[in-house]
């Protein structure tokens, strides 16, 4: 809730909200190859998978950036996986998925564009893909509508 953020964690909430539509890209470049929500599997047929976020798809490595100002709340690892970073912006959590490298840790203030590691390979030994999500509280929000067209 609202109520519980300090003074500090409103103004960065207020800030973060001011900013929507205008949130740079956590890459320089890219395309948006799986959209947030729940939509039909598109190779197996019949199949509806839940999308938390955006999967952010482009060529050769990319370092991954930081969308707004914030603080490093969470970094590790799932087996099998690359690593995971959360970013807390007051009420705001911003998710970057599927990154080889991670040059920042848990406690690190990051201000917007700040690279916070390496994208990982997608399916393609020349391709990429970062998985993005926004949260608020714990409330999934598409993160399309946040982020620059």
């Amino acid at each position: 809730p609202l109520s519980k953020l300090t003074p500090a964690d409103k103004i960065v909430s207020t800030q973060f909200e001011q900013n929507k539509g205008k949130l740079p890209w956590p890459t320089r470049q890219g395309v948006i190859t799986e959209k947030f929500g729940e939509h039909y599997h598109p190779v197996i047929k019949g199949v509806k998978v839940q999308n938390n976020g955006i999967d952010i798809t482009g060529m050769g490595d990319a370092s991954v950036r930081s969308i707004f100002d914030g603080e490093v709340s969470k970094v590790f690892a799932i087996k099998g996986s690359n690593y995971t970073v959360i970013i807390r912006h007051g009420k705001y959590y911003t998710v970057y998925h599927n990154l080889k490298e991670v040059n920042i840790g848990i406690g690190d203030k990051v201000k917007t564009k700040d690279i916070i590691g390496v994208a990982g390979k997608s399916g393609s030994a020349d391709t990429y893909l970062v998985h993005l999500e926004i949260w608020s509280g714990l409330e999934k929000l598409n993160p399309e509508l946040w982020i620059a067209n």
